[in-house]
């Protein structure tokens, strides 16, 4: 059976690619679809774009080993990216990122205690390169009146934060039992049966939108997602925390691109200590072996 071997640093830059792509996801939220509909679609159509490929490699299933824990994982998955979607509708895109990536800081904390990580002082201090790239990125501070925050979305944006990090605590160990493409398959599809009802709205009330929610879906979310899960089995979770880190930082690298937005020197030196951190993590050595991509998955 062909298989192909995933280092810890092929898993980096996988995760990196990932994280570029996700930066693009605010340009799909900036609509008059609501955040759970958007959210419905998106784990739907991501559900059933690893459905069909789990079907394709013969590995259908639920699993019973880890299964309660799936199930939480989907629950949170849900809730995080309604409660991140509708944050980034009541503010700016730079402060919604800004107070949700608190997320990765306190999952990278808890890893040690939780899940008994050894994170080396290296992965520490990228961590915080690319934590203060971030705010120098986004600059919260220099707001105007114009983007002033609502203090529903910051709060929506902290509850995002925090169960961002309770999904990557609980996740990690399923993902790591299971591979990346049974686990993202089974987290989505409880997601989408959660928010079934939503989905169906989102589809009938916006039907001129589904080429963006198959986008959203299938590639930012199922294959992506398969991606995500399948790095974090390699990897420590202080080294997925500040790869992640590139996602805001690609943000503002799409906003220029789409929305003609200029980025302020600032900006760019912000860009540039998130890609310093991000590299220091991927480059960092890590304990854990090498996994096996199977063609079987």
């Amino acid at each position: 059976m062909f298989e192909l071997k995933l280092s810890p640093l092929t898993a980096s830059l996988s995760l990196a690619a990932v994280a570029v792509a996700w930066g693009a996801i605010p340009l799909f939220v900036r609509n008059d679809v609501s955040s759970v509909g958007l959210v419905g679609v998106r784990v739907t159509f991501g559900a059933v774009a690893l459905i069909i490929a789990a079907a394709a490699f013969g590995k259908l299933r639920f699993p019973a080993m880890h299964r309660a824990r799936l199930v939480v994982a989907g629950v949170l998955l849900t809730a995080h990216w309604a409660a991140f979607f509708q944050s980034i509708k009541l503010t700016s895109v730079a402060v919604a990122l800004s107070v949700m990536y608190i997320g990765p800081i306190a999952a990278a904390i808890l890893s040690g205690p939780i899940l008994g990580e050894s994170v080396p002082r290296r992965l520490w201090i990228a961590l915080g390169v690319a934590a203060s790239g971030t705010v120098v990125v986004v600059q919260p501070w220099a707001l105007g009146d114009e983007g002033a925050s609502s203090v529903q979305g910051i709060a929506l944006a902290g509850l995002a934060a925090v169960l961002l990090a309770a999904l990557m605590i609980v996740g990690k160990p399923a993902a790591r039992d299971l591979r990346g493409l049974t686990m993202s398959m089974a987290e989505l599809t409880v997601a989408a049966v959660i928010l079934a009802p939503a989905t169906v709205a989102a589809l009938s009330d916006h039907p001129d939108q589904l080429v963006n929610f198959l986008i959203l879906g299938a590639v930012f979310t199922g294959l992506a997602g398969f991606v995500y899960w399948e790095v974090f089995r390699t990897i420590p979770v202080a080294a997925v925390s500040t790869l992640m880190y590139i996602e805001p930082a690609s943000a503002v690298i799409w906003a220029m691109i789409f929305l003609n937005e200029s980025p302020a020197v600032m900006t760019w030196l912000g860009i540039g200590l998130v890609i310093a951190g991000g590299a220091m993590a991927a480059a960092t050595p890590v304990d854990e072996p090498a996994t096996h991509l199977n063609v079987a998955l």
